[in-house]
C-alpha cells in the first residue's frame, strides 16, 4: 500500500498571479504575510515597464523568505518556489514544466495573464489558482473564466493599503462573477494557505474507497434534492465523480472540512446553491 501511495509525485496548487500598473505594492502585501512551506508554487506574470519587471524578482525576494527564480524555459515547478516570467516573452506551462516563447514583432494587445492562467488550468486542473492583482485592463478575466471551468480556484484583490492602486484588472474580473475570494492583498496568503490544506481534509471525497460508496451515494442524493427544489433541476445523470469534483470546490471556497457542514450551509443559504448551480453548469458547457 505504502508503495503505491509513493509512486505518483504529490501533486500540490500552482499559484498564477497576474499584475500591471501598481502590481509592486500589491505583491509586497501578498508575500509579505506568506509562509514559506505553504507547499504551493508562485508563478508571477505581469506587463510592467521592462525597467521594473527585471528588478521584480529582487523586490519580490526582499518580501519572501521562499527562492525567487526568473523563469527559463524548461524550468520545472517546484513547491515553495516564487517564478518570476522574465521580460519580452509570453509564459505557458506544459506538464508541470514552464515554457517559454519569444515575442514576435510589436503586440500592444497581448495578455500574457489569461495566456498563462489559461494554460495553467488545461495542465493543472483543480490544482491550478489564478490571483489576479492590480493593474489597469481587463487581462486575467478570460483566464479566470478557464481556471473555473477546470474546477481551479480564483482569487481578486480589492482595496486596502496595499491596493490595488489600478483596480481595472481586478475588478473586470470580479464583476464578471469569476472569482470566488475578494480580498485584500495581504489577506490572500491566508486564503491560500486553508485552500492548500483542504486537499488533505477532502481527498476521500473523490476517491474510490469502497467503505465511503455509501455515505457518498447519500450525500449525494440530499444535495441532489436541495438543487432540484431551488432551481427544478435535475442532475442526478451528472457524473457521479465531476459532481463530488465541484462539491469538493465549493467547500474548499466556503474553507469546509466536512460535507455534513457544507448540506446544512446549502440547506440555510440559497445564495450557495445557485453558486453551485452554476458551478455545475459550468461543467457541463
Amino acid at each position: 500500500m505504502g508503495n503505491k501511495l509513493t509512486a505518483q509525485p504529490k501533486k500540490f496548487p500552482i499559484v498564477g498571479i497576474g499584475a500591471s500598473a501598481g502590481g509592486i505594492p500589491a505583491m509586497e502585501g501578498l508575500f509579505k504575510g506568506m509562509p514559506d512551506q505553504l507547499g504551493m508554487a508562485f508563478v508571477i506574470i505581469t506587463h510592467l515597464s521592462p525597467k521594473r519587471e527585471s528588478l521584480l524578482h529582487e523586490v519580490v525576494g526582499r518580501y519572501s523568505t521562499m527562492p525567487v527564480d526568473v523563469v527559463e524555459d524548461g524550468t520545472p515547478v517546484r513547491p515553495n518556489h516564487v517564478y518570476v516570467m522574465p521580460q519580452n516573452a509570453i509564459l505557458t506551462i506544459k506538464n508541470g514544466v514552464l515554457r517559454l516563447h519569444p515575442l514576435s514583432g510589436p503586440t500592444p494587445e497581448r495578455k500574457p495573464v489569461d495566456i498563462f492562467l489559461s494554460a495553467l488550468a488545461e495542465d493543472q486542473g483543480e490544482y491550478a489558482v489564478g490571483v489576479i492583482l492590480s493593474g489597469g485592463d481587463s487581462d486575467g478575466t478570460l483566464g479566470a473564466k478557464a481556471i473555473q471551468e477546470r474546477g481551479g480556484l480564483t482569487v481578486a484583490q480589492v482595496a486596502d493599503g496595499y491596493g490595488p492602486r489600478n483596480p481595472e484588472m481586478p475588478q473586470s474580473a470580479i464583476s464578471s462573477g469569476l472569482v470566488d475570494i475578494a480580498a485584500p492583498a495581504e489577506q490572500i496568503a491566508a486564503k491560500l494557505e486553508a485552500f492548500s490544506r483542504s486537499f488533505d481534509a477532502l481527498d476521500g471525497l473523490t476517491e474510490e474507497d469502497q467503505e465511503q460508496t455509501a455515505a457518498i451515494d447519500q450525500v449525494r442524493e440530499q444535495i441532489y434534492a436541495i438543487l432540484h427544489s431551488h432551481s427544478g433541476h435535475d442532475f442526478s445523470g451528472y457524473k457521479p465523480k465531476t459532481f463530488l469534483r465541484r462539491i469538493k470546490r465549493r467547500m474548499q471556497i466556503a474553507q469546509l472540512h466536512s460535507i455534513g457542514a457544507y448540506i446544512e450551509w446549502l440547506q440555510k443559504d440559497p445564495f450557495e446553491v445557485t453558486n453551485l448551480f452554476r458551478d455545475l453548469l459550468i461543467n457541463v458547457t
